[in-house]
């Protein structure tokens, strides 16, 4: 062999060699998708023996979790299993108790292959699993997916629906691109309800296999309907403007730009569907030097109403022509002049003063008929404000009626005495008499208990400041656990199974266990959920329940609180932790001191 080859034989050893050792890095790696917020991916280290996959998951302290033996990561269509781990066990509950609520560890898998620009990690296809998709270097691009044509939203050219009541139910459809199996992407809608108006209505629906859903709502009355996907680091938020009886279907590119906010929805057909990307587009652009001419009159100058007057005149003038001069749809334009101006809630100090007379009141009521009911109010929770002027004036015709039905029925739900205001449409009076008589008849019921151990209290028996020291007041001389939780709390529910043997092997001691949730959660989901759980059981009013956290400092569900039987509390915790509870129960119950966490 000559010295040439001795040479090249060299030189590629040395290269093997090299490539053994090479070791791919990517630091604070970008996600795709995905929805839990805790699970953050610090690190990807490559090589050919192994890939390790440095994790933190932020918590609360004294929350659990559980990172399973069958863990893999996936691309390319093949699976990589999961071979070990730093920090933590594999398949065994993990509790930290670090004060940060944090914990850093790290999994090992088989070999990814080298050149892998992007993997997702599966604990496995289940709703609960951890799952994150498209993990990839930051320097990398996910390719996105090409939109069909029909998913353009074209102006359909159609003007705004009538503002009219109608039973019939709207409808979103929902399909997807570059959906992955197991995925379960949930999707939140939000409207308004006529059952209670004043609290937006929240629904939540899940993409099935396929990457498809379909919600039928009961709307009522033409209206923009919020669409929220909760995406890490990002959340994609998007609205459709929709009418009774009516379709529309939104695309979702699941893997699609996840460098910025609202980037998953990349289309829209049927009904309006070029509103949500128009009126992102109006709202941004409303707030630019391209947007509407400031009036001339400075608000530093208004000191009378007449001014007050002259100053929304002018400004709507200017708003109006800015509108008409764009190039929005034809929907759009109609909502942004009907409904998108709001002269009543922009003034501070003097001019909100001179904004609360009768004579600019009776302007407003002249002036803008059609700005009462929309969506952005309703978020702003301005709406009673905005209602309360025709339900104080007496106007007439479906706005009024509406204004009247919206302002009072809430204040009814709120336990308000109050004589049923004046409303000429026969279907929202119907509505209204019907809304009320199931209200009545639930508060009750309630009031008779559902079972031995299940009481009700509600806001017009005790105001929020003294609900807690009422409840402690019924168990007198017994230690007491408060346990603060809710129907759609995944750790309140986990908690509630691990205090089962607990209570078991403290049935001796005199502890009763007192369960507080409230209006957040479905009074159904609450009432068939308590039916396994022995305690004493209140479904509090969102008032109540937020006037006990900030008594007991709170920070989140699930909270715990413990009382001797001489009434001082010894324990606050949010988060669970079993055996820091079983002490602290141990310790109140013999009238011991133990500090809180």
């Amino acid at each position: 062999m000559n010295k040439k080859s001795i040479i090249t034989i060299l030189l590629a050893l040395v290269a093997m060699a090299g490539q053994a050792k090479k070791t791919i890095v990517w630091e604070k790696p970008s996600v795709a998708y995905s929805a839990f917020s805790y699970f953050e991916i610090q690190k990807v280290e490559m090589t050919k023996e192994k890939t390790a996959m440095y994790v933190r998951m932020a918590h609360l302290p004294g929350h659990g979790f559980r990172i399973s033996k069958d863990s893999y990561l996936q691309t390319n269509g093949k699976q990589y299993g999961i071979i070990g781990s730093d920090s933590i066990p594999l398949g065994g509950d993990y509790i930290i108790l670090d004060d940060t609520g944090r914990k850093d560890f790290v999994l090992y898998f088989k070999p990814l292959p080298l050149n892998t620009k992007e993997f997702d990690f599966l604990e496995g296809l289940a709703k609960g699993d951890y799952k994150v998709f498209g993990i990839h270097d930051k320097d990398y691009t996910m390719p996105p997916a090409s939109v069909p044509t029909e998913y353009m939203a074209d102006d359909d050219g159609e003007g705004l629906a009538e503002l009219k009541f109608d039973a019939t139910p709207a409808t979103i459809h929902f399909k997807s691109l570059n959906y992955r199996k197991g995925m379960n992407t949930e999707i939140q809608v939000q409207y308004v309800d006529l059952k209670n108006p004043a609290k937006p209505m929240d629904v939540y629906t899940n993409l099935n296999d396929d990457g498809e859903a379909s919600l039928s709502l009961p709307i009522c009355l033409p209206q923009i309907v919020w669409i929220v996907i909760v995406n890490i680091p990002w959340s994609s938020m998007w609205c459709v403007y929709l009418s009774p009886g009516k379709e529309v279907t939104v695309l979702v590119d699941m893997l699609h730009d996840d460098s910025r906010a609202n980037s998953k929805i990349v289309g829209a057909k049927g009904y309006h569907a070029k509103f949500g990307k128009e009126w992102f587009q109006s709202a941004l652009e409303e707030e630019t030097e391209n947007g509407p001419l400031k009036p001339t009159i400075k608000k530093e100058d208004i000191h009378d109403v007449q001014t007050l007057i002259r100053y929304c005149d002018e400004e709507r003038e200017n708003y109006d022509k800015w509108v008409k001069n764009s190039n929005y749809c034809k929907a759009i334009k109609d909502y942004l002049i009907q409904f998108a101006y709001s002269p009543l809630f922009m003034f501070e100090g003097e001019q909100d003063s001179l904004s609360r007379t009768k004579e600019f009141t009776d302007y407003v009521l002249q002036n803008y008929t059609g700005n009462l009911y929309k969506k952005n109010i309703v978020f702003n929770n301005e709406f009673p404000r905005a209602s309360k002027y025709y339900a104080m004036a007496d106007a007439r015709g479906f706005n009024a009626d509406l204004a009247r039905y919206c302002y009072y029925l809430p204040q009814v739900l709120d336990s308000k005495q109050l004589a049923k205001p004046l409303i000429e449409d026969k279907n929202l009076s119907d509505l209204y008499d019907k809304y009320v008589a199931e209200y009545q008849a639930t508060v009750s019921a309630n009031k008779q208990g559902l079972a031995d151990n299940i009481h009700y209290l509600d806001m017009t028996d005790v105001v929020p400041e003294e609900i807690l020291q009422t409840i402690l007041d019924k168990y007198k001389g017994k230690t007491i656990l408060i346990d603060i939780w809710a129907t759609w709390c995944g750790p309140c529910k986990l908690g509630h199974e691990k205090m089962k043997p607990v209570k078991e092997e403290l049935r001796d001691k005199d502890i009763v266990y007192v369960y507080l949730t409230s209006t957040t959660s479905k009074y159904d989901e609450w009432k068939d959920y308590i039916t396994d759980i022995s305690g004493e059981h209140y479904f509090l009013t969102e008032e109540q329940l937020d006037a006990i956290f900030q008594q007991l400092k709170g920070t989140g569900y699930p909270t715990y609180a413990i009382y001797t039987p001489d009434g001082e509390q010894t324990f606050t915790l949010s988060g669970f932790n079993l055996e820091i509870i079983r002490e602290a129960l141990e310790k109140a119950s013999n009238n011991k001191n133990i500090e809180s966490n």
